[in-house]
This record gives structure tokens, sequence and C-alpha cells, in this order.
């Protein structure tokens, strides 16, 4: 089996980092920790250090990242933690986290490179899950995207009718997830296919192929017939967060569409 380099970039970046003795735990996130990853996948880094290393570390990041390859470019966000996005002159990616003391969050799986004070045997895995009022949240938020492309049709704009078909899409890709892969669900349209039964399958590459300029109407009214079947079988716990009156509201103007 050929070693990614992928693994190099860690293994070259980790090593600079531990060798300044200011880190207490390395941890993969993403695509490599769930074992999803390729030759094209982004590398997610984090790196937890005390509150004294802090500022140091923040300041000796790109020099960190620097251990490996000259950079293409680089920008620092804040997402939860302070993160670094590192694209290498060679097409490589990695998103550097910044984490302060033991306040990572828990999410997914990890692969921990360093961890010599055991901190991460803490870590308990909890899933890309959602609970039950962000659920009635999602769908909201699909019924009022479907209210905008109900008005960017009446208008007549293409271009904003398939701009929302596919926004549209993309929380219909997190809700549908609830059918085959709740426990992922919050990962959206990533890896979607691979992770879905043949039916599902199906229903999501007969959307897609019609999220084009002639048949984006097409895709939206299939799925709202899709999330029928998945809303009618709601659990109680679920059915008391749904807006079930803007929904059939939303679905009605868009089958009303011709």
């Amino acid at each position: 089996m050929i070693k990614l380099e992928q693994y190099k970039i860690v293994e070259v970046v980790s090593e600079k980092i531990i060798a300044d003795r200011i880190c207490d735990a390395i941890y993969l996130k993403g695509e490599i920790a769930r074992q999803e990853h390729d030759e094209y996948s982004d590398i997610d880094l984090f790196v937890l250090v005390s509150e004294k290393d802090y500022d140091f570390f923040l300041d000796k990041r790109i020099e960190y990242l620097q251990a490996y390859h000259a950079i293409l470019y680089y920008n620092f966000v804040f997402h939860i933690h302070p993160e670094v996005i590192c694209v290498y002159d060679n097409g490589y990616r990695i998103n550097l986290y910044a984490v302060k003391d033991r306040s990572f969050t828990q999410y997914g799986e990890i692969i921990v490179i360093y961890d010599p004070k055991k901190i991460l045997a803490e870590y308990k895995k909890i899933p890309y899950a959602f609970s039950p009022q962000e659920i009635g949240e999602l769908l909201n938020l699909f019924s009022l995207l479907a209210n905008d492309y109900h008005v960017a049709c009446k208008r007549h704009d293409v271009i904003s009718c398939l701009r929302l078909a596919n926004y549209l899409f993309e929380e219909f890709g997190s809700l549908f997830r609830l059918r085959f892969d709740a426990e992922n669900a919050k990962l959206g349209l990533k890896h979607l296919l691979k992770k879905s039964d043949w039916e599902s399958r199906k229903i999501i590459k007969e959307i897609m192929a019609l999220l084009n300029q002639e048949h984006h109407l097409e895709a939206v009214k299939m799925m709202f017939i899709a999330l029928d079947g998945l809303i009618a079988n709601f659990p109680l716990k679920i059915v008391e967060y749904v807006n079930f009156d803007f929904y059939n509201f939303s679905k009605k103007l868009i089958m009303s569409i011709n």
C-alpha cells in the first residue's frame, strides 16, 4: 500500500511542533480520522496547547507549516478554534487548529499523533447527529429556501433559481441522510453517495441529474417528494419541533409551479 503524502505532512509538521515542547497533544480529525481519505483529502490537524504557551504557538504556526514545504497560500480564520488554512505549492492543503487547554470539541473520530500526558483519553466521540430541535430548524430552513426559490421562479430569474435549487440540495442532503446515516447527518453531502443504501443512492442521483438550467424545478419537486417519505416516519421526539404548516405551505407553492 502506497503511503499517502498527507501522512508525511502530518509527520513533518508535528515533529516541528513537538520539538518546541509547547504542545500537550496533537491529533487528526476529518476524512483521515474517519478513514475516508484519498490522495486529494485535506488534513485537519489539531494542536492542544496550554494557556501559558498559547500565544507563542499562535505566533509560530506559519513556521511550523513551512517545515514541510513552501507555502503557496495561507489564511487565518476562526471556526470554534483559531485555524490556519494552508495550501502548499505542491497542491496539498492542511488546516491547522489551535486548541486551548482541554477545550477540544469531541465530535467525530480522531487519530492521536502525540499525547504523552494521555489527555485525549478523556475524548468521548460524539456522533455528527442532529438533535430533534436541530432537525426541525433544518426543515424550516429548507422550507424558507423553497419560498425564495418560488419567488425566483415567478420572476423567471434562472440564475437565482439554479443557485437556490443547489442550496436546497445541500439542506436536503443533511435531512435525507437521516434516512440511512443519522449518526453522520451533519456531514451533509460529504461522501453522501458512499454512505447511502441502493434505493437512497438512486434517488440522490436522479435529483443531481436534474440540477441544471432546464430541469431544476423537477429536482426541487423530487426533493419534497423524497422528504415526504422521511418526515412521515419521524418519531414523536422530532415531530414536536417540526413546523408542518410551513413545510406544507412551501411544498404547495413549489408543486404549483408549471
